[in-house]
């Protein structure tokens, strides 16, 4: 997974307003865990600790020249990656938009793209530069965190390049459902994650998200995030009515991989106090 981020906004200290939901339609009577606000962890210290896998994807580059069918090849492997939910990204050879395909990322492993061309008995092109997404180090949800909630409410595709602003709000656990308050708006709204963040809890029993690639704590559940936005992700059609099934008819919203506002700042310190803009230019 990776991004690019547009000029941040100036952070200014506030609080999100809350919104009563509307009570879950089922009625489950297990008890689903709530955390909203909490106290926010030392990360001068979790950002010390090792990943368990470097963040990054790997390439298998070409090693044949384009034939001449090459554009109808690149576009049958758009169209089978597409039906996936797999394909991340794709150049063109040359400066015409009719060009081959060159280049093409995949939201896949290298040794699960071989299984899944093997088993297809795809034939591999060479002259097309691939590329793969790193392997998934953690599950979606821990066993200390499996009964915290009804739904897990994250893709289960891979997540490509996507330029982005950065945004702010709050994400918080109510009866075991998660809801977005995005910065001056009450958290009323359903959040949906990329495929790269799972669930767990951190030794003080709070529930976190953990980075699913390099095992490192992004966010306490309810603490203040930033996350890039608008996001994108696959959200599939069972997993959207099994969520606004057990967690009411609202609105659902994309916050992707969201960070703890106080991690982000403490990589960056700079940007905790920044510096007043200069006054506009006088006009005579």
């Amino acid at each position: 997974m990776y991004k690019a981020f547009l000029p941040l906004f100036v952070y200014t200290a506030c609080s999100s307003a809350s919104a009563a939901p509307d009570k879950p339609v089922d009625r489950d009577p297990r008890p689903y865990a709530t955390q909203t606000k909490v106290p926010v962890p030392d990360y001068s210290r979790l950002l010390r600790q090792a990943p368990l896998a470097a963040e990054g994807r790997t390439h298998r580059e070409a090693t044949a020249r384009a034939p001449r069918d090459a554009k109808a090849i690149g576009d049958l492997w758009i169209a089978r990656l597409k039906a996936r939910d797999a394909l991340l990204g794709a150049g063109l050879a040359g400066k015409s938009p009719n060009g081959p395909v060159s280049l093409m990322d995949t939201g896949l492993t290298e040794p699960e793209f071989m299984a899944w061309a093997g088993t297809n008995r795809w034939q591999i092109p060479k002259h097309i530069r691939w590329g793969f997404v790193s392997k998934l180090m953690l599950p979606r949800i821990s066993d200390a965190a499996k009964n915290a909630t009804r739904v897990w409410p994250a893709s289960t595709a891979r997540t490509g390049f996507q330029l982005e602003a950065l945004l702010r709000g709050r994400v918080e656990l109510r009866d075991g459902c998660f809801f977005v308050a995005p910065f001056g708006q009450p958290a009323n709204k359903l959040a949906w994650f990329h495929a790269e963040m799972g669930l767990d809890r951190d030794k003080a029993g709070y529930l976190v998200l953990r980075d699913r690639g390099t095992g490192l704590t992004r966010a306490r559940i309810g603490e203040e995030m930033v996350w890039g936005g608008p996001p994108s992700a696959v959200i599939d059609l069972p997993t959207k009515r099994a969520l606004q099934t057990a967690c009411g008819n609202h609105e659902i919203v994309v916050v992707g991989s969201p960070e703890s506002r106080e991690r982000f700042l403490t990589q960056y310190p700079h940007l905790r106090n920044p510096p007043a803009p200069p006054p506009p230019p006088s006009q005579r």
